[in-house]
């Protein structure tokens, strides 16, 4: 829990000690484990040159959505607020996958821009018919359809355990800090997701725009995509 001193002290002093408890953790978070926030925050960069490509496609709202929730998800897990920081990385997946789910069928992105249906985890991965589905994969990069099964097992994976932080599931609450303090294991764990989640989203993306980007806009992403997804043959085909 939050340390509670209200009955001593007044509000804004309260908020003050806390805020001061984050910057105690924010110190400790770029310690001997520092490395692991500089390499999760160097991502930002490389999913900006996505949404630069990308920007005359409708479905970048999107995109530019989850970019904002994964810089909310490291600002927290770098102060501490952990559970948060899990909530924070689980949308930034969500998003970004439904992004790449409605730029299949603009129809479905436009009702969801007016408000009248929401984002579906289940229908985003749906074996038959979502992002990582054969028939999916098939549709715009067939070469990369041998992979994705793969790629679909890892994201359901992390999105389970992401929302278990979400439902408040008992053993999160074991895993969590019960003051505001650091933790070098939730914290690598946090970016040990994240590094996953990363992944997910590269093939997910390279999968459905990669095809059809001119040689520029390749050239603009080649770094950022072939770091995470050089070992595949087929991803570094596009760039030769």
């Amino acid at each position: 829990m939050i340390e509670d001193n209200r009955s001593t002290i007044g509000c804004e002093e309260h908020y003050k000690h806390l805020y001061d408890k984050c910057g105690e953790i924010l110190i400790a978070s770029f310690g001997e484990d520092g490395n692991l926030q500089s390499e999760s925050h160097s991502f930002v960069l490389d999913f900006e040159k996505w949404i630069y490509v990308l920007a005359d496609r409708p479905e970048v709202v999107l995109f530019k959505a989850a970019l904002r929730e994964y810089q909310f998800a490291l600002l927290s897990v770098v102060l501490g607020h952990y559970r948060q920081a899990f909530m924070g990385l689980r949308m930034f997946l969500e998003q970004c996958i439904a992004g790449v789910h409605f730029s299949a069928c603009e129809i479905e992105l436009r009702i969801w821009l007016r408000g009248e249906r929401s984002i579906v985890w289940d229908s985003l991965v749906n074996s038959e018919n979502g992002v990582f589905s054969s028939r999916f994969a098939k549709a715009f990069c067939q070469n990369l359809a041998e992979y994705s099964a793969e790629y679909g097992s890892i994201a359901k994976k992390l999105y389970h355990e992401c929302s278990e932080y979400v439902h408040g599931n008992p053993n999160t609450s074991a895993n969590l800090p019960e003051q505001l303090t650091y933790s070098a294991e939730v914290f690598a764990d946090w970016h040990e997701k994240a590094r996953n989640i990363r992944l997910v989203i590269s093939y997910a993306l390279a999968l459905r725009y990669l095809p059809f980007l001119d040689v520029l806009s390749r050239s603009t992403l080649e770094s950022v995509v072939t770091d995470v997804l050089g070992h595949i043959e087929t991803i570094r085909s596009f760039f030769c």
